[in-house]
């Protein structure tokens, strides 16, 4: 069976070594040999390995219109063109597998439409690299009503937070780090401000509820803002800070976000550290399941794309793989409905009363308080923490607008997230 593999970066180098390496092993599974005989590249000046040359090629038609390539290879990264690609190869008959979370996260029923009877879209790798959350969603829980999910989804915003948590230091710090050492790229800002968790949440909820998630109608906000004093006032409060992306049904539609969430220390979620992935899934009557590992890089993401691509040869030989991506709008509930606790950082001038005017402010919004801290104080100005009883999003921006316009109050410095689950109905 002949394949065209597309981009030849990191894991488009892993995929063709490791299809050659184990060629028998992966003949041995799916009773045919899989061949790359094409391999699509952008770069004409760029120096190419001595194995790849004569399968080398510049032009996608040469791939599209080749009768004996029956599954392509998506690795090019970003939208266009690589979603046109993925279309026509589609139209085309060819099943395709890809790696390109955003191409899936804003077309995936379109092209699922697009799609021949013989073709095959799978995107394994478009969520959480070598963790098998796709199919497990797809076949091995296909049983089960789902509840909820959440997930630790980019190893990019883990990677820093657990270094702030671990080692101290500001997030500039860490974050530097992480580009030293390549789990950030030279602009993580896809990362940073919860982009790539927002399409991974948008996938994993279409595919667990399903109705199509719009991927813009995803609530989000990212880490640039937790410092030092946020990750001191987590460890006091029993809890670390992870960037979550969530997805709970309701009776009245589906809850999802990505933002900065404080994590009691004893859920699973919490002791994910370093650049590893984790994604929660809580459903009937499965229970809870736990599904962590590595979420990126060449051999992770490698692994989940060969998976796939094994998936593919075998459909095209005895069929039964391919599952319909839903193609209705999924209902969801606006943020403003959403209940959750919430932990904030408020900056105050240092004088009586300030403090009885905040609680004014959360009081007139109807937002109670759990707790009130002072983790910092400096010369005329006083740092302060709360973390509030449930409370609905619209009712918490009711009180930041009063926040807002109280004299003793200088600056709003945080705003994350004290539970994962909506608590009230």
């Amino acid at each position: 069976m002949r394949i065209a593999v597309l981009g030849l970066g990191t894991v488009g180098r892993y995929v063709v070594d490791a299809l050659e390496s184990e060629r028998e092993l992966f003949s041995a599974r799916l009773g045919e040999e899989l061949v790359v005989s094409r391999i699509l590249v952008r770069d004409q000046g760029s120096e190419r390995p001595e194995s790849v040359r004569g399968r080398i090629t510049f032009a996608v038609e040469e791939i599209l219109k080749d009768p004996e390539i029956e599954i392509v290879v998506e690795l090019m990264g970003g939208y266009e063109p690589a979603r046109s690609i993925i279309e026509a190869a589609l139209k085309a008959g060819k099943s395709v597998v890809t790696a390109n979370k955003e191409v899936i996260a804003r077309s995936g029923p379109a092209l699922s439409l697009a799609a021949q009877p013989a073709a095959d879209l799978l995107f394994e790798a478009a969520v959480a690299g070598g963790i098998p959350i796709i199919r497990s969603l797809q076949e091995s829980l296909a049983g089960n009503r789902l509840q909820a999910i959440y997930g630790i989804v980019n190893g990019t915003t883990n990677f820093v937070l657990s270094r702030m948590q671990r080692e101290g230091g500001s997030f500039v710090e860490a974050l530097a780090e992480a580009k030293r050492l390549g789990y950030a790229e030279a602009d993580p800002s896809d990362d940073l401000d919860a982009l790539d968790a927002v399409r991974k949440i948008s996938i994993l909820a279409s595919l667990a509820f399903g109705g199509w998630v719009d991927v813009d109608a995803v609530p989000k906000e990212g880490i640039r803002g937790i410092t030092e004093v946020d990750i001191a006032e987590a460890k006091s409060l029993g809890g670390v800070i992870k960037l979550v992306a969530r997805a709970e049904a309701t009776p009245d539609g589906l809850t999802l976000g990505v933002s900065p969430t404080l994590i009691p220390l004893g859920h699973p979620l919490a002791d994910v550290q370093g650049a590893q992935n984790a994604i929660y899934v809580r459903g009937e009557p499965i229970g809870e399941l736990i599904f962590q590992g590595p979420g990126a890089g060449g051999p992770a993401t490698s692994s989940a794309v060969i998976g796939d691509i094994i998936d593919a040869a075998r459909s095209r030989r005895v069929g039964g793989r391919s599952v319909a991506l839903p193609r209705e709008p999924a209902p969801l509930v606006p943020l403003g409905q959403h209940a959750h606790c919430y932990y904030m950082r408020l900056r105050l001038h240092d004088e009586p009363g300030a403090l009885a005017l905040v609680a004014q402010a959360f009081a007139g919004a109807g937002v109670t308080l759990r707790s009130v801290r002072q983790p910092v104080r400096e010369a005329g100005i006083s740092v302060i923490s709360v973390v509030t009883g449930p409370t609905r999003r619209a009712q918490l921006e009711d009180a930041r607008l009063s926040l807002r316009g109280c004299p003793s109050v200088l600056a709003e410095e945080s705003l994350i997230l004290a539970e994962m689950e909506s608590l009230l109905p």
